[in-house]
């Protein structure tokens, strides 16, 4: 298989894995990753089940007319090729690790399943009102694959849970915090056309549904968030996290073969000076955003402390 002899995005995802140190990783962040480095890689039995992208890939005539269901969780956890797994890949693993330590490693997993389900499901159905309103039946047949719709819903919450401020689309365009996943859906667009932009807006429709819409209340009728350090003690450090390059999941109906070259730069993450600065400023303001997504600050400044001792 072609896909098997491209593998240098497959060794650069690794390379980051041991750079930040895998007991670093929680542990659904880690399995998620790795289970898809397995499909792309095809070991063990997993050719039967993503033989090609036409047998997985999620479009309203797929998953709608033709009922084919699995569809619905397959195409989110395959990628087309070794870069788009690494990009992916790389994004989910800064925001893995951000919201498993929030939420706790079972409410994650929760969180991560539903979220795979529900951005397929709203991808399909806003295909499908695209193809009615427009009569345009391309829209129905249109195919996608890739986990960044679900990355775009996890974006919205790592925004919701961070400090107000400005941050830089593509690593170089300020953009109010709160806006921030609007901006990237259109600028990803400007520079990959063939990036899926129903499958990123479905992911942040699906994010946006949890912080503002009924989901979370729902969810949490299941299973409450629970304190990170229950679940996973490891340490935790962005500092390998300032420098991003990102690419967003495709879209296209021209199975298989299709292939884009442009990637898009993306900063994630805070250094631990940042994460202590802000902190601070929001301390000023009295307010208790520091809690929110800096639980660990005395143990950042500790490690600053000795870093310069």
């Amino acid at each position: 298989m072609a896909r098997r002899g491209q593998n240098l995005g497959v060794f650069l995802l690794a390379m980051q894995m041991m750079n930040i140190g895998v007991e670093n990783i929680p542990p659904v962040t880690l399995i998620t990753t790795i289970l898809q480095i397995a499909i792309f890689l095809e070991l063990g039995d997993l050719f039967r089940w993503f033989p090609s992208p036409s047998h997985v890939c999620i479009s309203a005539f797929n998953v709608w007319d033709r009922k084919e269901w699995n569809r619905i969780v397959l195409g989110s956890l395959y990628h087309a090729h070794d870069f788009h797994l690494y990009y992916n890949m790389a994004s989910f693993l800064w925001k893995g690790r951000i919201l498993e330590r929030r939420f706790g490693t079972p409410y994650f997993g929760f969180l991560l399943a539903v979220f795979t389900v529900l951005t397929s499901v709203v991808y399909v159905a806003i295909s499908i009102a695209l193809s009615e309103i427009l009569d345009d039946r391309s829209y129905r047949m249109t195919c996608a694959v890739g986990f960044s719709g679900v990355i775009f819903g996890l974006k919205v919450l790592v925004t919701h849970y961070s400090p107000s401020g400005t941050q830089y689309a593509m690593g170089f365009i300020p953009v109010p915090s709160k806006y921030i996943f609007w901006a990237e859906l259109v600028l990803i667009q400007l520079i990959t056309p063939n990036a899926s932009f129903v499958g990123h807006l479905a992911g942040i429709l699906v994010g946006l549904l949890y912080i503002k819409g009924p989901l979370k209340m729902i969810m949490d009728s299941f299973l409450q968030p629970s304190d990170y350090r229950r679940f996973y003690g490891g340490g935790y450090s962005t500092n390998n996290y300032s420098d991003y390059r990102y690419n967003a999941g495709y879209g296209n109906n021209n199975y298989p073969g299709y292939r884009n070259d442009r990637y898009s730069d993306y900063t994630g993450g805070l250094s631990e000076e940042e994460q202590i600065r802000r902190a601070q400023e929001e301390s000023l303001r009295g307010t208790r955003n520091s809690e929110r997504l800096y639980p660990d600050l005395d143990e950042l400044r500790q490690r600053r402390a000795d870093r310069f001792n």
